[in-house]
């Protein structure tokens, strides 16, 4: 489909050549999909920034699990009438866990001619029987953001690389139409007494829908030099080819993928899980609350204390209940919400997916017919039935029939490469086995 595009819009362009409007001075620069991708991965702000953000959150949330350090210097006070001197605390603090901390402080002082040093530590306890589990916030992994990352870069310019081929392709063609008007004008004012009405008025409009399409050329080039992190002024041009691949999607397969790549449906189910577990707890412990703390201090004097703490809310439990009991409901009602959103957006792209398939199976059946009537007006110009022109203007329907379905062609792997992402597949290799 591709070579037979090609060709037939290469021969159309070099008939049309010499009518046509004076094309721009900048000359179009070859963009693969390949090199669009690694162009905008690398000089794409917006990615690059977030990739930052990622790395100092990682760094960041990888602390929290080591010793905190921390100083506090005063280099001089007054208390009263009193000027101190010099003084400094050095304070270090390690997690043992959930339920255990360990502390260490160190406070140096400068009194007069003398140093002096205090050294403390602490390890306290604080133990919940009947707590909940800490509550998990993130939604996705590292690994799972940078991927969405990703993927909606490839969806933006594959989306945009799209645009500006088809935005090409339909300036050619209307540059075609131009050259062909001007030929039929041409031809019509050597016929003495013809009425050129029509044929002005058509040019007019076709010269409109060139300043149009050139128009949407230019704003959609700035878009794609946007993306790929540009400033200077290209003109790209995509070379784009949609690969022969056969696609039977399944919606019992894909849904497994879509729920399993959904941050929504995930949060969802946690919530749903954490409402059970609150009500499950009340139920057991009928709104008790037994906490036992202790602590270590060893200074000068060593000193330990532990305890045993029960306590209460006095509210009617009954309505304690119920709220939870509400807000279970609730929990499965959203849960619930999210898989037929999910089960509807997936519907939904495999509907798109099929009349993607309908209409490129429609528009080669156009094209088939087109070049049958060309075929025809060929060998009717050998028999001198027809004129050049009319031939002419067989050739632009097929090279019109022939740009409508390589677009329906973009079109379906587009859906397709839609639906991968959906399924939270990495689109950075998938989308190459589609389209090239």
């Amino acid at each position: 489909m591709m070579h037979n595009r090609l060709r037939w819009r290469a021969g159309l362009l070099l008939a049309f050549l010499a009518l046509s409007l004076p094309m721009a001075a900048s000359a179009q620069v070859p963009l693969s999909l390949e090199e669009a991708l690694v162009t905008a991965l690398e000089h794409n702000t917006s990615h690059a920034l977030f990739l930052w953000e990622q790395e100092l959150a990682q760094e960041r949330e990888a602390l929290k699990k080591h010793p905190q350090l921390s100083a506090e210097l005063s280099p001089v006070s007054v208390h009263g009438k009193t000027l101190q001197g010099p003084k400094g605390e050095l304070v270090i603090s390690v997690p043992l866990g959930s339920s255990l901390k360990l502390s260490g402080q160190v406070g140096v002082a400068l009194d007069g001619k003398e140093l002096e040093a205090k050294p403390t530590a602490s390890l306290s306890l604080g133990y919940d029987f009947f707590a909940l589990p800490p509550e998990d916030a993130a939604e996705l992994t590292p690994e799972e953001t940078r991927q969405r990352q990703v993927n909606s870069l490839v969806l933006q310019l594959l989306q945009l690389l799209v645009d500006v081929r088809k935005a090409l392709d339909e300036r050619d063609y209307q540059r075609a139409v131009v050259g062909h008007l001007e030929a039929q004008l041409a031809a019509a004012q050597q016929t003495p007494n013809y009425d050129d009405f029509e044929l002005r008025r058509k040019l007019r409009e076709a010269h409109a829908a060139l300043v149009s399409a050139e128009e949407k050329v230019n704003q959609l080039q700035l878009q794609l030099q946007t993306a790929l992190g540009r400033t200077e002024t290209v003109l790209y041009e995509p070379q784009l080819t949609v690969l022969d691949f056969a696609l039977e999607p399944s919606e019992e397969e894909l849904l497994g993928e879509v729920r399993a790549a959904s941050a929504e449906l995930r949060r969802a189910s946690r919530g749903l899980d954490r409402a059970r577990a609150e009500l499950e707890l009340e139920q057991k412990t009928a709104g008790w609350k037994v906490k036992a703390t202790g602590s270590l201090q060893l200074s000068e004097e060593a000193a330990w204390s532990a305890g045993l703490t029960a306590s209460k809310t006095l509210y009617p439990r009954r309505i304690v209940l119920e709220e939870l009991e509400l807000a279970v409901a609730k929990a499965e009602f959203e849960l619930q919400t999210e898989e037929n959103s999910l089960l509807g957006k997936l519907r939904s792209s495999l509907q798109l997916i099929r009349s993607a398939q309908n209409q490129l199976s429609l528009g080669r059946e156009f094209l088939t017919k087109a070049e049958e009537d060309l075929e025809l007006r060929r060998r009717q110009h050998t028999a001198g039935l027809v004129t050049e022109l009319q031939v002419e203007e067989a050739e632009l329907a097929v090279c019109r029939a022939q740009l409508d379905c390589s677009h329906r062609e973009l079109d379906y792997a587009l859906s397709v490469v839609d639906l991968w992402s959906l399924c939270g597949r990495d689109l950075q290799t998938a989308v190459f086995q589609v389209i090239r």
